[in-house]
């Protein structure tokens, strides 16, 4: 079995803690969360078109189903366009192996901190290679309660991120 080196190469995928938005887009959408949280984990409900309305096409919904098994319960029509559609199947269903671990981990990383994340990563199916997407992901109560749902925001740009630093653009050996 080949290991994947998420650190480095062609797909490589930034986990960030400290919310450091590049889009203006996600940076609405984690204020917005915020308001719908009142300080705690916001339930689906209070996530309405009307709150959402600045970036309701760039919006995902993911449910577990069962530890690790998600189901894509709401995919905004900028996504669809980009991904196809994917609304309302398991995310295993839907994307090759590699994808759908790197968003199952993503995902069950949300709901274990019970806290937001940022990821970058470089899309890697229907050959788009050539976007990168910027991902906002937060936890989401269901209507009894429980934390089974991610509220994702996804904002896809071409090429890579803009580097901070030359360290950055240099490969040593």
């Amino acid at each position: 079995m080949e290991v994947e080196n998420w650190a480095s190469g062609p797909r490589a995928i930034t986990w960030d803690e400290t919310l450091a938005f590049e889009a203006p887009l996600l940076s609405e959408a984690y204020k917005t969360w915020r308001v719908a949280a009142e300080g705690a984990i916001p339930p689906r409900s209070r996530i309405t078109a009307r709150l959402a309305k600045a970036f309701v096409g760039n919006l995902m919904i993911f449910e577990r189903q069962s530890p690790g098994v998600y189901l894509i319960r709401l995919m905004g029509s900028r996504i669809t366009h980009v991904l196809g559609e994917m609304q309302g199947k398991l995310l295993s269903e839907t994307l090759p192996a590699v994808a759908s671990e790197r968003w199952t981990m993503a995902l069950n990383n949300v709901l274990a901190s019970r806290k937001p994340l940022r990821v970058v990563t470089v899309v890697n199916i229907n050959e788009m290679q050539f976007l990168e997407a910027e991902i906002f992901l937060a936890p989401l109560c269901d209507d009894q309660g429980q934390e089974t749902m991610v509220f994702a925001v996804v904002f896809f740009r071409s090429g890579v991120a803009k580097s901070r630093s030359i360290d950055d653009l240099v490969v040593k050996n």
